[in-house]
């Protein structure tokens, strides 16, 4: 009979995700999950770190919330426009890349990660692109970019 030890996830793995309680073997817990740091074990002082954590966690989630309704609201109507060398056929040379479109957003006073542009591959098609924006995990944004 083996025993088991409940713990806290210290952070998404394939047990599962952070700040999750489970209940895995003794001999797992102690000699390879606690010495990485991955998990602490489920007793009371740990439990109360753990509401305060969660607790915290909502706090920054709201604030995020706040913020991206307030990105929402400026990058609604909001458009960039790149201007690429071609060839005499008009067919341009390289692309508009997520480096140089964050570098024009950052500008403009939107900082954004390369995470938050969706599906988004180098611009190499002259006229209009829409880029979708994740501000949050619950809104998302389109952001209009015209290559010339």
């Amino acid at each position: 009979m083996s025993k088991r030890e409940k713990v806290i996830l210290l952070q998404d793995n394939k047990w599962g995700k952070k700040y999750e309680i489970k209940e895995v073997r003794r001999g797992f817990a102690a000699n390879y999950l606690f010495p990485k740091k991955e998990v602490l074990f489920a007793n009371e002082k740990n439990l109360i770190w753990l509401e305060k954590q969660k607790a915290k966690k909502v706090q920054e989630d709201l604030l995020l919330e706040e913020k991206a309704h307030q990105i929402y609201g400026k990058l609604n109507n909001f458009s960039l426009t790149f201007i690429l060398k071609k060839d005499d056929k008009g067919v341009p040379f390289g692309s508009v890349g997520f480096k140089e479109i964050l570098a024009e957003l950052e500008k403009s006073g939107f900082h954004l990660e390369k995470s938050q542009l969706l599906e988004f591959h180098p611009l190499n098609k002259l006229g209009e692109n829409i880029v979708p924006v994740k501000l949050s995990t619950k809104i998302t944004d389109n952001l209009k970019i015209t290559v010339k």
